[in-house]
């Protein structure tokens, strides 16, 4: 197999030297010519082409270095009248020289321009102006008949999106290059050799002499189109070439090409200047889609702040996604938004059937358990989604919220297959007879079908944003809903604390104190009694013949007269004085800091008050006798009610509706 050797153009000359720049090893064909040494020149030395002290300076400045700092201008011959420029930097084990006519004239003036450009470049607010400004200045420097930024897309098909032409060439702003024109090695060679220049694709070219050393030339900007290459140009119909990369932190961004239909020169001057614009474009590109990408990150943001407002209720899932959900579709560039919460699904918009959410809620449990965003733009050929119903969603976008305790849900966005993406590019060389003029051929269309748009890098960290702000939404209506929930248990407790204590303190039918809260009452009263020495009383009645009116009259009206004594004698007594059913038609009240004295003066006007009571249907008085005993210092509950009743029933003996004071205690009433 026979070895290949690089060639090189002629519009400049290369040199092969050593590791330590000593010995020339190799040169270009047309290095005698270029460098005005003639012809028959026997080969010379380094000091001889550039003189002692710039190959010095050279030498010194190359040294553990892998290029020269800046391009070196030197001169030659007679009267110095020849200019060259020079670079220098290492390939492997040698170092190349690359020398180039070079004119003093005009440099001023360049400088002046390129400051003056890269201001303008500085001050533009949006790409389309950026990117307009930079092909109309570089073709102005250049002389290019066609100066065109090409984009890359996720996929590697280019998009044309600015140009500046001359009058004749047709226009292909906004068409659109396949893939296929860009492969990985050239994409690398873009990356690792931002500019490259083609003086004149059909000029011959020439190799190094002598030609058996084997060195790397892809660095060098002399090196020769290949024959690949030269096709692709001339079914463009171009000669002249001149490609710079544009390189951002992310990588390749796209290519700034330039086209002449003849020959044509540029400078390394003006191919340098073009360099800097280039970059300080493609720099001012990365702060403009900074900026856009804040500025869309806040509106995702602020999607959710309305719903999120601390004075407006907290909204469920569904009403989130239903209030958000065209905004949303407009900012993740989406035909379907979907939440599944709580094995609840939520949709708005295109998107696949609720079953089929739930089935790929099941899957994404298992195949990402990540919290940042999965997404795919081609269903159809995704393990994940191939086999799930979804015949127009391309692209999905799933964000998982994490709910706590290993719980998460998810919110989807979806997008359709798009219209088939036109992309333009050469039609092949067997199809027609191209033509090479200055337009270009006819284009051809490749159809891109099955797939979603790409979901750019700032969706997906705008998703992750608006995941983390949708997670405290629902976590915010969930927590409210469970704060409704233990109020309305707590007054559903206190209702049945309250009906509780009604039942266990209050007697059903009279609605006052029953026997065992009286009790309580009067146990409290002889504690404070026994503590402080404060006097109480007793009284305790019946309603005298109560037997024989429910007998006569029934149970009913007897519940009747025992509810209407029980409002009478509520009604006269005072606020420290409490009453309550004993049981049956039996009474007791406790007459709180009252003396023997004042008991029995109470007793006595209840007496009377009760003669009086009337009731419909009851053709008799309500008359009660009465049992009244004071507090002694040696009483307990039960000796006190029993001193009672013995009064109470010593009154019925006596003839009923009638006050009887216990015994011993009488004394000291009429007294």
């Amino acid at each position: 197999m026979s070895k290949h050797y690089p060639l090189l153009q002629s519009f400049g000359a290369l040199l092969v030297l050593d590791a330590e720049s000593r010995r020339i090893q190799a040169t270009s064909a047309n290095l005698a010519t270029l460098a005005g040494l003639g012809a028959s020149s026997p080969p010379i030395t380094l000091e001889q082409l550039l003189g002692r002290r710039l190959t010095q300076q050279v030498r010194c400045e190359l040294q553990g270095q892998p290029r020269l700092a800046a391009p070196l201008v030197f001169s030659r011959g007679a009267n110095r009248s020849l200019h060259f420029q020079l670079r220098a930097y290492r390939s492997g084990e040698h170092v190349l020289m690359e020398l180039e006519p070079f004119r003093m004239d005009g440099q001023h003036r360049l400088l002046g321009a390129l400051h003056e450009h890269l201001s303008r470049l500085a001050e533009t607010t949006h790409q389309e102006e950026l990117l307009a400004y930079l092909v109309t200045t570089v073709r102005t420097l250049t002389g290019f008949t066609r100066v065109a930024v090409c984009q890359f897309d996720p996929d590697w098909h280019g998009h044309i999106v600015a140009e500046a032409k001359a009058d004749d060439e047709c226009s292909i702003a906004g068409q659109r290059l396949a893939a296929r024109d860009f492969p990985v090695a050239l994409r690398r060679a873009y990356v690792r050799h931002p500019v490259r220049y083609i003086q004149d694709a059909q000029a011959p070219v020439g190799p190094l002499t002598p030609g058996d050393l084997s060195v790397d030339l892809s660095a060098s900007v002399l090196r020769a189109p290949t024959f690949e290459r030269q096709r692709y140009l001339e079914r463009l119909g171009v000669r002249g070439m001149l490609n710079v990369s544009m390189i951002c932190e992310t990588g390749l961004w796209g290519v700034l090409f330039c086209h002449a239909t003849a020959a044509h020169e540029v400078t390394a001057a003006v191919r340098d200047a073009v360099h800097i614009l280039v970059q300080a474009a493609t720099e001012r590109l990365s702060l403009l889609r900074a900026r856009h990408e804040a500025r869309y990150l806040k509106r995702v943001q602020d999607s959710l702040a309305s719903s999120m407002n601390t004075q407006q209720s907290p909204r469920g899932p569904e009403q989130l996604l239903l209030d958000q959900a065209a905004t949303w579709m407009t900012l993740f560039r989406a035909q379907g938004v979907a939440l599944w919460h709580a094995g609840g699904v939520y949709q708005a918009g295109k998107t696949p059937a609720p079953e089929v959410i739930s089935q790929m809620v099941i899957r994404l449990r298992q195949a990402h358990p990540h919290n940042g965003p999965w997404c795919t733009r081609n269903t159809a050929k995704h393990s994940l989604t191939s086999s799930l119903a979804m015949p127009e969603q391309a692209g999905v976008m799933a964000i998982p919220l994490s709910m706590g305790h290993a719980q998460r849900a998810w919110l989807f966005f979806f997008r359709l297959t798009p219209c088939p993406v036109l992309h333009w590019s050469v039609r092949p060389v067997s199809a027609v007879a191209l033509p090479v003029s200055g337009t270009l051929p006819t284009a051809w269309y490749e159809e891109v079908t099955g797939c979603s748009e790409a979901w750019q890098r700032v969706e997906r960290l705008a998703a992750m944003s608006l995941g983390r702000d949708l997670t405290l939404a629902i976590s915010s209506y969930e927590i409210s809903m469970l704060n409704m929930h233990l109020e309305r248990e707590r007054k559903a407790l206190a209702s049945a604390n309250q009906r509780l204590e009604q039942l266990a303190h209050f007697d059903p039918l009279t609605q006052i104190w029953n026997r065992y809260r009286i009790e309580q009452a009067i146990d409290d009263e002889l504690v404070a009694a026994k503590r402080y020495g404060a006097t109480f009383a007793l009284l305790m009645f019946d309603v005298d013949h109560f037997k024989a009116i429910n007998d006569t009259y029934g149970h009913s009206l007897g519940d009747e007269v025992l509810v209407a004594l029980a409002r009478r004698v509520e009604s006269s007594l005072r606020g420290c004085d409490y009453f309550g059913r004993w049981g049956g038609e039996e009474f007791v009240i406790l007459a709180t800091h009252s003396d023997i004295q004042a008991a029995a003066g109470l007793a006595e006007r209840l007496r009377e008050l009760l003669v009086t009571l009337q009731l419909p249907g009851l053709d008799q008085p309500v008359t009660v006798s009465i049992g009244v005993v004071a507090w002694q210092p040696d009483d307990s509950c039960k000796t006190l009610m029993a001193r009672a009743d013995a009064a109470m029933y010593l009154a019925k003996r006596k003839g009923r509706n009638r006050v009887e004071v216990a015994a011993g205690e009488a004394a000291r009433v009429k007294g």
